[in-house]
């Protein structure tokens, strides 16, 4: 060892160490945001030359904003990659609408792979653009696109015969479905979605009382869907052995809501998406897929009551606080 340091010494020379092989991959979720940003930033790009209406440059923006926080000191492989392979202008309304419902049905899937923040925001990207989609192509009188490719299910999972955990007091309930973990803090989110699905039954039962026509019929199957959301969410929190919090008498309502019912039933559903979005970023496998399926069926009845969701929905931001978009990557290479 003595000789060999005299040799670097005395020549100059630098040992390096051997080359261990390519770098690694990149985690899932930091790939999948460096996708969703790049086709996000693209389809902004091309909203323009589409025709679309400046609500969708702008909720696109905010959205590219949104994955591009908190940016990474430097350029990674995985962003690298991504904006490089950012897919090809659209050349009519039509295919933009397609590339939109694509890069939708892409963000949802890769939520349900993702860590919990990313799930929860790519799931919120992957929702807007989808419903953006149906927007557009009925103002352009276009068929609608597509549906996601990810299969959402329609009721929570409910095996069988259920193995049991205990609590510290002793009592027993059922556990995660087998192959699906308990991730922390999974209770206690389903515990609030179980809490906004009791509110939202009871705003929804004391409206009807002040609704009619067409309203009426929407609130009247709105209803029924939340009180079969209430079942399910209670049963999974069984399941992720929470016990539901009990159903309360009544709730405090807006001092306008007799002539204001549909608005509040509105401001209900976005209260929910919340609760639904905490969820996705706190649970995985099929309890996850459960809250994406929430989400994206509490963004459409809040769209049905006169308000949109937003460029985020489920997941509350304050777009000022957002970076901006770097100037260098305002357009992906095409």
């Amino acid at each position: 060892m003595s000789l060999l340091a005299v040799l670097v010494l005395g020549t100059g020379a630098v040992l390096l160490p051997a080359n261990d092989g390519p770098a690694p991959e990149p985690p899932f979720s930091e790939a999948a945001k460096a996708a969703a940003y790049a086709e996000t930033r693209a389809l902004l790009v091309d909203a323009s030359a589409a025709g679309s209406a400046p609500a969708t440059a702008a909720l696109l923006e905010t959205q590219a904003r949104a994955l591009l926080a908190p940016a990474p000191a430097s350029p990674t492989a995985a962003w690298s990659a991504a904006v490089s392979s950012a897919p090809a202008g659209p050349s009519s309304k039509a295919a933009f609408l397609a590339g939109l419902s694509r890069s939708a049905a892409q963000r949802l899937a890769d939520a349900g792979k993702s860590d919990g923040g990313t799930a929860r925001l790519l799931a919120a990207v992957g929702t807007a653009q989808l419903l953006e989609s149906v927007r557009l192509a009925g103002a352009w009188g276009l068929p609608a696109p597509a549906g996601p490719s990810l299969a959402l299910p329609t009721a929570a999972p409910s095996p069988a015969a259920p193995p049991t955990c205990t609590s510290g007091a002793g009592t027993t309930t059922a556990a995660p479905p087998a192959g699906e973990a308990d991730p922390a803090g999974a209770g206690d989110a389903l515990a609030a979605v179980v809490g906004a699905e009791q509110k939202a039954v009871y705003v929804y039962q004391v409206a009807l009382t002040r609704l009619d026509g067409p309203d009426a019929g929407t609130a009247a199957g709105d209803l029924a869907r939340h009180q079969e959301l209430l079942r399910e969410a209670e049963a999974l929190a069984r399941v992720h052995c929470t016990e539901p919090p009990p159903r309360e008498a009544g709730y405090r309502l807006p001092a306008d809501f007799g002539t204001q019912a549909a608005a509040a039933l509105g401001e209900q559903e976005s209260a929910t998406l919340a609760a639904y979005g905490e969820l996705v970023a706190l649970s995985d496998g099929e309890t996850r897929r459960w809250a994406m399926a929430g989400l994206l069926d509490g963004a459409r009845r809040l769209e049905s009551w006169g308000t949109l969701p937003g460029a985020l929905p489920g997941l509350p931001v304050d777009p000022a606080a957002l970076p901006g978009l770097p100037e260098s990557t305002s357009a992906p290479q095409r």
